[in-house]
């Protein structure tokens, strides 16, 4: 069976398939190649490691073949498109704005968004911050000229690469900006977003339909180009509670992420949605989008995953299901709540592992093999 018939069989409900799992991220490109042997590095695996230009060509063959074998090796089921779309589920590649790097030192780096915010990542200790956002007021949107979606350069070997992967039996998965966090990562600083949710109501209308028109035009293009799906990240939720009351997001957002399911079911492909929090009170909205995939329902964020699965399993395939902390327990710990899960997928057969924040840096090649291993084992993978 190949990861792309794997994949259909979970969306059909199949029961004689096996559990799928796919790890969410990578801590940093250093982290992906210290878990996999030197062999499967390849050019591409993170969104960070840019030159000084926009570059969102394709990649080579051969590269798609390490970055094959690299899911294989980490045992991971879908094949994201576009360079530094590999290590980081739902960011990367042409679908999203891109990035080139402004500033390189030993242990940091500076990259500048097509939008003109700004992101510097410090490596040892990690640290994150965005700064230089280009819209502060209405006037300031208006005037922001985003990339057009439909140039042709932007994707170029796009095609060539989804029919090379898919040539391989790849389940192919494509990047786009978040309705939602587009606007705060990319337009507007973080707490003015949510300030303006409520002070400036006609300022976040604009500027979600300005991301809206230019998502639903990317999501075109990489469709066009042979995406089997699409996925966004738009964290609607904190570990405790919304980031806003739900009709806010039924006003603001709902309706564009009903477009863009109801452009790829148009065209044959799905949607997965990755969405941080406690999002409990909004599942039901989500339902009504029409998201083939959500991801994470981290238990840290107030999940039941069997209550989940039991009430949510037949409308979309439910992802996720382990804590953030699950990477520190001991071993014979995290082998008991793989084969938990394994148990659910059994029961449930529209399910597919996920971790909700990705592999530690501190977590050796030795130990995450093991866990590999012990997840095979439960899923009754060869």
């Amino acid at each position: 069976m190949t990861n792309s018939q794997w994949v259909q069989s979970i969306i059909n409900g199949e029961q004689t398939a096996p559990r799928a799992q796919y790890w969410m991220s990578f801590f940093n490109a250093d982290t992906a190649r210290s878990i996999a042997p030197r062999e499967y590095h390849f050019e591409g695996m993170s969104l960070y490691e840019v030159g000084s230009e926009f570059d969102m060509t394709g990649m080579s063959h051969k590269d798609l073949d390490k970055l094959i074998a690299f899911n294989e090796y980490t045992d991971r089921i879908f094949a994201c498109l576009g360079k530094g779309a590999a290590i980081m589920f739902g960011h990367g590649g042409p679908g999203e704005f891109f990035c080139k790097s402004i500033e390189k030192g030993d242990n940091h780096v500076i990259v500048q968004y097509e939008t003109g915010v700004k992101s510097k990542v410090q490596f040892d200790p990690h640290f994150y911050h965005t700064f230089d956002h280009p819209v502060k007021t209405m006037d300031h949107l208006q005037k922001l000229i985003l990339p057009d979606p439909h140039d042709p350069k932007r994707y170029a070997g796009l095609a060539d690469n989804a029919g090379y992967l898919k040539s391989k039996g790849q389940y192919v998965v494509g990047s786009l900006n978040g309705f939602f966090s587009g606007i705060h990562y990319f337009l507007m600083d973080y707490q003015d977003t949510l300030i303006s949710l409520i002070t400036e109501p006609e300022l976040i209308q604009a500027a979600v339909d300005k991301i809206g028109q230019w998502n639903l035009a990317a999501a075109e293009n990489m469709i066009k180009a042979g995406v089997d799906g699409l996925a966004i990240c738009d964290d609607l939720g904190s570990k405790q509670n919304l980031l806003m009351p739900p009709q806010l997001y039924r006003k603001f957002f709902k309706p564009w992420h009903k477009k863009l399911c109801d452009l790829a079911h148009s065209r044959s492909a799905t949607v997965h949605l990755h969405s941080h929090g406690a999002i409990h009170e909004l599942l039901d909205d989500l339902v009504d989008c029409g998201f083939d995939f959500i991801n994470p329902f981290d238990p840290e964020e107030g999940y039941d995953i069997e209550n989940i699965l039991k009430n949510y399993s037949d409308k979309f395939v439910v992802v996720g299901g382990f804590p953030g902390s699950f990477w520190y327990w001991p071993l014979q710990q995290q082998d008991e709540y793989l084969n938990q899960m394994a148990a659910l997928g059994k029961k449930y057969p529209r399910f597919i592992f996920m971790d909700s924040s990705g592999i530690p840096n501190d977590i050796t090649a030795e130990k995450y093999l093991k866990i590999t291993e012990m997840s095979k084992i439960a899923r009754n993978v060869k």
